[in-house]
């Protein structure tokens, strides 16, 4: 898409305005993830002469072909290591650093943002996979609109003008679809609730005011009532009840494939040898659901136990400043639209919101997880900021619809009938 007539506005952008970023050459976008090629990029990249530069790279294999359900595709290759081909010693992006960083594909250039259209604004996904991001260190996110500006003249604004799904049966347009999610950040905002209480707020919202038709004046005049009641109802309302046998087997399943991604050198691997390391990972998704064995944490087997977790106590997530880092979190998967997306696939509203919540409790488990790595009996900011970063890397990327019939059903009536978030998150917090 060409550039704009210039007496046409800017795109308007949606995105948290409290997020700082700066990169620090951490170089972890460049491990651990699949870098996608788009239009023309592949032949770019081939033309790029690194005789006299980087000798390695002269007659390196540069790019791999993958498939998907979608298709074809290709990546850029990995080291043995599983890290890009690209990266060089110091953590510094060899394209980058011999041809300029618009030489990078258009996936290096944009992270840790992607941009979405929707209705008349573009959505901006912030990602908490990024140290910067999580540790929130840097220039105020805002500083980039400038730069953004330019690059959205890539992006298909026409697409944002699709319908969107709410449910199985209703689809929305994507002013409606802004409406609604900005009902529940009204919720997450709510700071006369802990954030405990604003996740079962949203819980409430969702099972009361998305059972009819949402684009209806009747239905939007009971989310508006139901915003406004909630808050005082849940307050009045203890939580009760942890989770149940089945709850627990799918909550820890879940976290342990957010926290333990399948490595790329997996792939790679004869079959003798995979089979043995997907042995492994079975065997380590098991314990997480019936906590045996040790935790598993970045793909690697910790030295504490369950129970080690269990006594850590969540400390500065129960803080003022805890419920803001988690309201951060959340306002950025929803304005970002992340919460909708399953692997490359889209999520009714319905049931992405409540997926999302289920991030609380994972998101104090995995602190307390942290915290006891380091010895402590406390969790700090530090742990709470790496536990964001390790669940938002897979967040969207696991796929439920790949589940065995039976299993994906058995899922989606847990997430969506049961009231998992609230139950987790009893558990987590010792209540």
């Amino acid at each position: 898409m060409g550039p704009l007539a210039e007496t046409v506005s800017p795109p308007a952008f949606s995105f948290p305005d409290n997020l700082r970023f700066e990169c620090t050459r951490c170089g972890d976008c460049c491990r651990g993830w699949r870098i996608l090629l788009g239009p023309g990029e592949l032949e770019r990249l081939s033309a790029l002469d690194w005789n006299g530069r980087v000798d390695r790279l002269v007659e390196t294999k540069i790019v791999e072909g993958v498939s998907s359900h979608r298709g074809s595709h290709n990546v850029l290759a990995r080291r043995p290591d599983g890290a890009c081909v690209f990266l060089g010693a110091e953590n510094q992006c060899q394209i980058h650093e011999h041809f300029g960083g618009e030489a990078k594909p258009l996936v290096c250039r944009l992270f840790p943002f992607g941009f979405l259209p929707v209705g008349d604004r573009i959505a901006v996904d912030v990602s908490f996979a990024c140290r910067s991001i999580s540790a929130g260190i840097g220039a105020p996110v805002s500083d980039r609109v400038p730069e953004w500006s330019k690059l959205a003249f890539d992006v298909d604004l026409e697409q944002g003008q699709r319908l969107y799904r709410f449910s199985k049966k209703y689809h929305v347009q994507g002013g409606l679809l802004w409406e609604l999610e900005h009902e529940i950040l009204g919720l997450v905002s709510d700071s006369s609730m802990s954030m405990f209480e604003r996740v079962r707020a949203v819980a409430e919202f969702m099972r009361l005011g998305t059972t009819s038709d949402p684009r209806t004046d009747a239905a939007r005049t009971l989310r508006q009532v139901m915003a406004k009641g909630i808050p005082k109802q849940i307050r009045e309302r203890p939580a009760e009840g942890g989770m149940d046998k089945t709850q627990r087997a799918i909550f820890f399943h879940l976290m342990f494939l957010l926290l333990n991604p399948t490595p790329p050198e997996l792939y790679r691997a004869s079959g003798k040898a995979r089979q043995k390391e997907v042995a492994r990972r079975v065997q380590a998704a098991n314990g997480y659901k019936f906590g045996k064995a040790r935790p598993w944490l970045e793909n690697r087997e910790l030295t504490e136990s369950y129970a080690s977790v269990d006594a850590v106590r969540p400390g500065y997530l129960l803080s003022d400043s805890g419920d803001r880092l988690f309201e951060q979190y959340l306002s950025a998967k929803i304005l970002g639209q992340r919460f909708l997306r399953e692997g490359e696939g889209e999520l009714p509203f319905v049931e992405a919101v409540p997926r999302l919540l289920v991030l609380y409790p994972m998101l104090l488990w995995t602190a307390k997880a942290l915290a006891s790595e380091r010895g402590a009996k406390d969790v700090i900011e530090d742990d709470a900021r790496g536990a964001l970063r390790l669940l938002d890397r897979s967040y969207g990327e696991v796929r439920l619809s790949e589940l065995p019939t039976k299993q994906r059903k058995a899922w989606q009536f847990v997430f969506m009938e049961t009231g998992l978030e609230t139950a987790a998150t009893i558990d987590m917090l010792g209540a």
